[in-house]
């Protein structure tokens, strides 16, 4: 379950008292999944509980409780999503509402260090009426304060890097949520800080992606840079290539095909990489694929070079729209769940 809600939670307390509505469990068909959350504060929404009247209920009863007309305890509230709520899904879901005050308390100050250092961590939550109790195990050590019973279970969610949602165990008489909490945006090294870079940058902005943006012009980035990225102004982007991580996505987007080509040529010839895009025509592939086999980078390995970059089915040569098509190739399953990314353009 990403992490998202941590940064956002601690970014609201910054600011004042908020509530935290957590989507406990849901039965048949709802809008989101168990452990979706969303962050109330008196102005401001943070988050998704799955939207419609089901959410616009939610945000009204955090903001009763934030007001104190509605009570100020934690509860848990049950919704269906009939005809009661003028919803369609025909589930049930129960949510929990969580009145919070700053400062962050320890246990979410442990989950944004978790986020911020790319790591992950098991968020068990014992619920019985009042303020749920929150306990933070990592992967080494940190369980000790949990009930024996326990340990098991989150030590083996530690170890399930697919595991989603939350988990509901009843251990001595109170019932526990389990949740894994890590970081999963993707490593992405961009390639160029032109008009169609800056697009990208701007459409990625909040999607799940930690964007390291290389160019050799350093006046080239803007003034505003979205978070999660890192501007890297350089005069050797190549070399920007063996930094990356195993599974990052290269975009290469330069001001000049030679240095694209070189660029391609460290990252075909390193070979571990999730997806490489080349933004250009069908003609620019030919071209590199026949520079590329002459610098000696096997056929197989060429297969995995896309270019073009983007879903065929959004069509035009502007930069927002090449960013839009390159944008929801990069979130497609395929892409971002294969460890080895497309293997034909």
């Amino acid at each position: 379950m990403s992490s998202a809600w941590v940064r956002q939670l601690v970014e609201a307390l910054h600011q004042g008292a908020c509530v935290l509505v957590t989507l406990r469990q849901h039965k048949g068909s709802a809008p989101r999944e168990s452990g979706a959350r969303m962050v109330v504060t008196a102005d401001e929404i943070r988050g998704s509980i799955g939207g419609g009247n089901l959410e616009h209920q939610a945000i009204a009863t955090a903001r009763e409780m934030l007001a104190g007309t509605a009570g100020t305890s934690a509860r848990l509230e049950p919704y269906g999503l009939g005809p009661a709520l003028n919803q369609c899904c025909g589930g049930s879901v129960e949510l929990l509402f969580e009145p919070l005050a700053p400062p962050a308390p320890e246990w979410l100050e442990t989950l944004a260090a978790v986020g911020a250092q790319g790591d992950h961590g098991v968020l068990a939550t014992a619920v019985e009426g009042g303020a749920p109790g929150h306990h933070v195990a990592l992967p080494v050590g940190r369980e000790s304060s949990l009930p024996e019973a326990l340990r098991a279970p989150v030590r083996a969610i530690l170890d399930d890097p697919s595991h989603s949602g939350i988990e509901v165990l009843s251990v001595e008489g109170s019932d526990w949520w389990l949740q894994r909490i890590a970081e999963t945006r993707r490593p992405l090294v961009l390639f160029g800080a032109g008009h169609v870079g800056k697009a990208l940058v701007k459409t990625l902005a909040d999607l799940p992606f930690d964007i390291r943006w290389v160019d050799s012009r350093a006046d080239e980035f803007p003034a505003e840079i979205p978070g999660h990225v890192t501007t890297m102004p350089t005069d050797s982007p190549v070399a920007e290539v063996a930094g990356a991580p195993p599974n990052a996505i290269f975009v290469v987007m330069t001001h000049s095909h030679d240095l694209d080509e070189d660029i391609c040529y460290a990252v075909l010839e390193r070979g571990q990489f999730s997806f490489l895009g080349l933004i250009g025509s069908t003609s620019k592939r030919r071209r590199f694929e026949h520079r590329l086999r002459k610098r000696g980078i096997a056929e197989a390995a060429l297969r995995r070079l896309v270019c073009p970059v983007g879903l065929p089915a959004i069509r035009g040569k502007e930069p927002a729209t090449i960013a839009l098509g390159l944008a929801a190739q990069l979130m497609s399953q395929r892409t971002l769940e294969s460890p080895n990314g497309p293997r034909s353009a």
